[in-house]
């Protein structure tokens, strides 16, 4: 069996060299990792990771921590993490609630991706004492975490202007559960854009996150006699159960209730009218951190981490 020793002598280096270079630490020049590479590809040597995590206490695996299964923007953020993990022969560990508080105590991952408000700020600044953070659902000043986080209030704000714009008046929201960040950001951003204009807002309906919350708050809006003109739902699958119940009412879209939501889910091409909604790039987001967490495992240093693109699609329901 190849072993490390048998690398670093090839190269003509040390084996603590040979180990940085293999480990694509910093701290090698190009030409020697080079050099202990290629010795490495004519040898077939192949490390054995389960010496490797006795030793240095490493997973080979990244978890991921989510509020929820449910919902297409976790299929595709996981989709592309998992891809790219894969690249580096990195495990991925998808877990919530209990399991992923465990996971993060015990530090059984080598790094942690975090979307889920669930987990304190106290419970992450706990693990990034050892291992590298990114969360994607808040801003958190520690060493070790990094923060990549939409900018949701400022694209509904964006959006509401030009919808006052157009002529709306009438503005209704209707949100996802009530202490995620998300939806806290997008409701100010709503509220700052009519605040604004002087507009008062007409209802909020409470909702959370999912196709049939939002179907069962437009039944209730069908059945106002004081509509809103322009309901603006916390995400994409609430505005798809809305339009749905509408339409099943009577209500005409958009020429007598005008809808958008947020996220820019595939759903939104496939119900008619479809659906104006703000975009988020959840496969480019899922790459871009990826790459990050995996260069903070191997002992980089990131100076700054990006916001994922975004941009307003005016569709057929406003």
């Amino acid at each position: 069996m190849v072993t490390i020793k048998d690398v670093a002598k090839l190269a003509g280096v040390s084996i603590s060299t040979a180990s940085l270079a293999l480990n694509d630490k910093p701290r090698v020049s190009k030409k020697t990792k080079e050099k202990v590479l290629n010795a490495a590809k004519e040898l077939g040597y192949r490390p054995n990771f389960s010496a490797q995590a006795l030793k240095t206490k490493k997973t080979g695996s990244i978890g991921v921590f989510i509020y929820g299964f449910g919902g297409p923007i976790f299929s595709d953020l996981l989709e592309t993490i998992h891809i790219e993990l894969r690249k580096e022969e990195l495990n991925l560990i998808v877990s919530m609630g209990k399991s992923a508080l465990e996971l993060l105590k015990n530090k059984q991952v080598d790094g942690a991706i975090i979307f889920d408000t669930k987990i304190t700020d106290e419970e992450i600044i706990d693990f990034a004492k050892t291992r590298p953070v990114i969360v994607l659902d808040r801003y958190l000043d520690y060493p070790n975490v990094y923060s990549s986080v939409v900018k949701n209030e400022e694209f509904v704000y964006k959006m509401i202007l030009e919808m006052i714009k157009e002529g709306y008046k009438k503005f209704s929201y209707v949100s996802g559960p009530e202490r995620t960040k998300d939806n806290q950001d997008r409701y100010r951003g709503f509220l700052k854009a009519l605040n604004e204009k002087n507009i008062v807002p007409h209802l909020k309906f409470k909702g959370n996150f999912t196709i049939e919350s939002g179907y069962s708050v437009g039944k209730q809006i069908a059945l106002l006699e004081d509509k809103p003109d322009f309901v603006f739902c916390a995400n994409d699958e609430m505005a798809v159960g809305l339009i749905r119940a509408l339409k099943d009412n009577k209500v005409r879209i958009p020429s007598e209730i005008a809808v958008a939501g947020f996220d820019g889910i595939y759903l939104g091409d496939y119900i008619i009218p479809k659906l104006t909604t703000i975009k988020v790039d959840y496969l480019d987001w899922g790459v871009y951190i990826s790459q990050k967490m995996i260069l903070l495992i191997k002992g980089h240093e990131i100076y700054e981490m990006k916001e994922p693109k975004a941009e307003i699609i005016y569709k057929e329901s406003t």
